[in-house]
């Protein structure tokens, strides 16, 4: 047990105990946490910059932007993902990712040593706070880059020359993993040196004036100069930002920071200065939120250090903080990990079905894709129309990409598209403006994704006299197969459809609830039900709602009583967790009658809910 110690006392006494258990609690979080599609490119810009032997200064993965002006501000992360994709998978790089975001977060804990059970808090809540930024991408090398720049000058410690060469090997560092927010080092520095000239001599000035010199060259020292500080505002398509935008864990601790500024001005003035500046940044640029909590940690348990007696740190105590942190995970896992996880990104959604079909079938031309795909179709190496680089397509470009259901006529006029790789969204129904198209047919369809081939494109040979299909799987519900199987005329080419398509993906489970359902419209309901496990037991339908909603579907057509709910609520809950107002809205209005033929009350509440929720689609993004 330690002896307590003034709140600001020198960062030199590590609580090993507390910082092994901290270090496992955010390494669990990375571990599950959610992912990025960026990430996809990282790997694929690692790739070329090996093989060509210089890195890119011009763009060459998307055909609408050939030739412009376009560089990574990470190369040596990105050649470090490559290496780490190509040799372990995804789960090497997502192994890193934990490591540095864990030891970012324990590298702060000494900088209370007075009150270590509460500074673990602090910084166990920080990074629960702190899950948008723990994503396979650049950014989590800035949270121990930080870390370290912070370990590195706060303490109040004889100048030595040493300093200075760990600041510049810091910066020089941070400047090639990831050059767009490297400058936040010069200032940190800046800051720095401000504070020792406020009450020092000239020689320890110049002393700190040096550290200054030494982050600014480090940081200079990148193949792009200060020339990647203006990317750090060109802002991106696609990140994790909380759903409600002013009631989440980030503007706790926003508030939570500036007060613990204040009050620690006058003793930590370079850890009060460097997490305001931090936090104020956040407030502009959203992909900082991460950073500034992570600065605000240190500060924010110093403060409360003023307010809170010191406790010591008995083997009970520690136990009891530990059992608070697994709880901490536990919220994590249930409302993060599981209905976010598999959203989309790298290790998330899977485009490996279409990917192999469009290589199985030599198709070529030019590709229509949607803005989350892009990265992740770079890895099958085509020239994509969109990806998620929103500074180098510019914002009305963007703007119509990502609300191309209203202007496929004009996209396809101007860009003469041959093919489309489009993700399977159900309740948004985005595939509807293809499939009336009848220069358009489609080809491949599962789970996660759809192919349409266009007649007479380049790839036109592939559906060559082939007839409109009957079943189109880019809808929610399957009674789309009510007047198919009603009518004899198309019963039996509508069954033969969904076993091509069973056939075609046969790892997909809306195929077979599709197929289930159809039985159990014929009155078959021991094959349906032989079907609806087989679609249960597929990997996608734990973690896509929009399945878990379709088979409750299923299961309410077959009288599946209790457990059609629990689907449907389910269902709901992911919906909501990932901002899908629309298709929310569509589950709940399903529960909601539901209820209302079971004569249970909850059923006005929740049909309220969905016609709150309802937007037209050409509102949807």
């Amino acid at each position: 047990m330690k002896s307590p110690a003034h709140p600001h006392e020198k960062p030199h006494h590590p609580h090993w105990p507390l910082a092994c258990l901290l270090f496992v609690y955010v390494l669990l979080l990375g571990l599950y946490s959610v992912h990025e599609p960026s990430t996809w490119l990282h790997i694929k810009t690692g790739a070329k910059i090996l093989a060509d032997g210089v890195i890119p200064r011009i763009d060459s993965y998307s055909y609408t932007v050939t030739g412009r002006p376009w560089t990574t501000d990470s190369w040596l992360s990105d050649i470090l993902f490559h290496h780490l994709h190509r040799s372990t998978g995804a789960w090497g790089l997502i192994l890193l990712k934990s490591i540095v975001a864990a030891l970012a977060f324990v590298l702060l804990l000494p900088l209370n040593a007075s009150s270590p059970l509460l500074a673990a808090g602090v910084l166990g809540a920080g990074a629960l706070a702190s899950w948008p930024g723990l994503t396979e991408t650049p950014v989590f090398f800035d949270l121990l880059m930080l870390s370290l720049l912070i370990r590195t000058l706060r303490p109040r410690r004889k100048f030595a020359w040493s300093m200075v060469l760990q600041v510049a090997l810091i910066e020089l560092l941070w400047a090639n993993l990831h050059g767009t927010t490297a400058v936040l080092g010069v200032w940190v520095a800046g800051l720095k040196a401000f504070k020792a000239s406020l009450r020092a001599d000239a020689e320890e000035r110049l002393h700190h004036g040096a550290i200054l010199v030494a982050a600014f060259a480090g940081c200079l020292l990148n193949p792009h100069g200060f020339s990647v500080v203006p990317h750090m505002f060109s802002g991106s398509a696609a990140g994790w930002q909380p759903l409600s935008p002013w009631f989440n864990v980030y503007s706790f601790f926003a508030v939570g920071g500036f007060w613990a500024c204040w009050v620690c001005l006058q003793q930590e003035f370079f850890l009060s200065t460097t997490a305001a500046s931090l936090l104020t940044a956040s407030i502009v640029v959203p992909e900082l939120r991460p950073l500034a909590i992570l600065a605000a940690c240190p500060v924010t348990a110093l403060a409360l250090g003023h307010h809170f007696k010191p406790v010591a740190d008995t083997p009970a105590r520690v136990a009891r903080w530990a059992l608070g942190m697994a709880c901490l995970f536990a919220v994590h896992y249930g409302i993060v990990y599981v209905p976010l996880a598999s959203a989309r990104g790298y290790g998330a959604v899977s485009l490996a079905g279409a990917r192999s079909f469009l290589k199985a079938n030599g198709v070529s031309g030019r590709m229509f894709n949607e803005v989350e795909t892009g990265s992740g179709l770079l890895e099958a190496d085509r020239l994509v129309f969109v990806d998620d680089r929103a500074g180098l397509y510019g914002a009305a470009f963007m703007k119509d990409a990502a609300r191309w259901p209203g202007r496929w006529k004009q996209l396809v006029e101007i860009y003469d598209f041959d093919y489309a790789v489009l993700l399977n969204r159900r309740a948004l129904s985005y595939a509807r403006v293809i499939d009336e198209d009848p220069a358009w047919v489609l080809a491949y369809a599962d789970d996660e994704a759809l192919v349409y081939i266009k007649r007479r494109g380049a790839s036109g040979w592939l559906v060559a006299g082939a007839p409109r299909r009957l079943i189109l799987p880019g809808r929610l519900w399957p009674d789309a197969l009510d007047a198919l199987l009603a009518d004899p005329k198309t019963r039996v080419r509508a069954l033969e459809e969904l076993d091509r398509w069973i056939v075609q993906a046969p790892d997909s489970a809306q195929a077979l609830l599709w197929k289930a359902y159809a039985l159990a419209v014929l009155n078959l309901p021991q094959k349906a039900q032989h079907l609806l496990s087989l679609a249960r037991g597929r990997g996608a339908f734990a973690r896509d709602p929009e399945l878990m909603a379709c088979a409750a579907f299923v299961l309410e057509r077959s009288g599946g009583g209790a457990e059609t709910a629990r689907l449907y609520h389910r269902a709901a809950f992911f919906l909501r967790r990932r901002g899908e107002r629309q298709a929310e809205a569509l589950v709940l209005a399903r529960l909601g009658a539901l209820y209302a033929r079971q004569n249970d009350p909850k059923a006005g509440a929740i049909l309220t809910r969905s016609r709150m929720l309802a937007v037209p689609a050409a509102e949807e993004p």
